[in-house]
């Protein structure tokens, strides 16, 4: 029996994935096929994407991925379960929303005072920029981990 039988932590993101122009790039000093740490300069872009480009919202974060396609292949609802932190915001609510649909069962600390961590997905023909922003992903506490949500 396979159900419930895989446990993961790590660093849960929100992708927000969308088809945008060179200009956004530009305007963010973005190059494609890049990967970097959002800095401050970057941060509106994630609204901006929201707001102007009808994204795509996906359960991401590496660990997250993974658990995502181990519970594709298992097929039994809830079979994977994820741990890590968000932040008590709208993108929370989505990334939690996000990774039930797939099925993961999540169990997500909330941080009251720091934003959801996201990555910006700007795809431009058949490539991409990838900003990060950890943001709660970095907040998460052995205290949480301890909890009965947690260890059931």
């Amino acid at each position: 029996d396979m159900a419930s039988r895989l446990f993961c932590m790590g660093n849960p993101l929100l992708d927000i994935s969308a088809n945008v122009p060179e200009e956004v790039l530009t305007k963010y000093g973005l190059t494609l096929n890049n990967a970097i740490l959002a800095e401050e300069k970057h941060f509106p872009i994630f609204d901006e994407l929201v707001a102007n480009y009808k994204p795509e919202f996906i359960a991401g974060g590496a660990t997250q991925n993974a658990a995502r396609v181990c519970q594709w292949a298992i097929q039994t609802p809830g079979a994977v379960s994820y741990v890590g932190c968000v932040g008590k915001d709208e993108f929370g609510t989505t990334l939690e929303t996000e990774a039930r649909k797939d099925g993961i069962n999540v169990q997500y600390l909330k941080d009251e005072s720091t934003p959801t961590g996201t990555c910006a997905v700007l795809v431009n023909g058949k490539e991409r920029s990838l900003v990060a922003r950890l943001g709660a992903a970095e907040k998460y506490s052995h205290d949480h981990f301890l909890t009965p949500e947690v260890q059931t």
